[in-house]
C-alpha cells in the first residue's frame, strides 16, 4: 500500500467518526493502523480547536499536518457544520490528500479549500459558508517529514 493509499484510507475511516477517543492529557485523538503505517489524528479545544495529524511507516513519522480551526457564525449548530465537513472530508480526493476536495455543494452548505502545494509541503484555508455565510474557517500546513 502506497502513502496515498493508506492516507486516503485513514481519513474515510477516522472522519466518520463524530468524536475522537479522550485521552488522558486533556487531548483526543483519532486512530487507523494498517500493517506498518499508522495514523493518528490529535486536537484539543472546543471553539477554537487545534491539532495534528501524523503518519508512520515502520516506526517512523513520514508525514505531518499541523491546523487551528474555529466556527465562526453560532447561530448555526456547530454539530450540523461539523456533520457537513464529515461528509465532505468523507470523499478524499487522492490529487488533494492534505484536506478534502475543492469543493464540495450540500443544500445551503459550501466546503471549499485553498491548499498551495502538494503532499509534501503545503499551506493553506478550509473554509465552510452556509447560505453564502462563512461559517467554520481552518488554517493549516504541513508536508513529508526527513529520515
Amino acid at each position: 500500500m502506497t502513502f496515498e493509499e493508506f492516507l486516503a484510507c485513514a481519513r474515510r475511516m477516522t472522519y466518520a467518526i463524530p468524536t475522537g477517543t479522550l485521552l488522558d492529557d486533556g487531548t483526543s485523538h483519532m486512530a487507523y493502523d494498517d500493517g506498518p503505517w499508522r495514523y493518528r489524528d490529535r486536537y484539543a479545544g472546543l471553539n477554537p480547536y487545534g491539532g495534528q495529524e501524523i503518519v508512520w511507516h515502520d516506526g517512523r513519522p513520514v508525514w505531518i499536518k499541523n491546523y487551528v480551526a474555529e466556527i465562526l457564525y453560532e447561530p448555526v449548530p456547530a454539530a450540523e457544520i461539523h456533520a457537513f465537513q464529515r461528509r465532505a472530508l468523507g470523499q478524499p480526493d487522492p490529487e488533494r490528500l492534505m484536506r478534502g476536495p475543492p469543493r464540495v455543494t450540500d443544500g445551503r452548505y459550501v466546503y471549499s479549500t485553498d491548499i498551495k502545494g502538494y503532499i509534501d509541503r503545503f499551506e493553506g484555508s478550509e473554509t465552510i459558508t452556509y447560505d453564502s455565510v462563512p461559517v467554520y474557517r481552518m488554517i493549516l500546513h504541513g508536508g513529508r517529514l526527513g529520515a
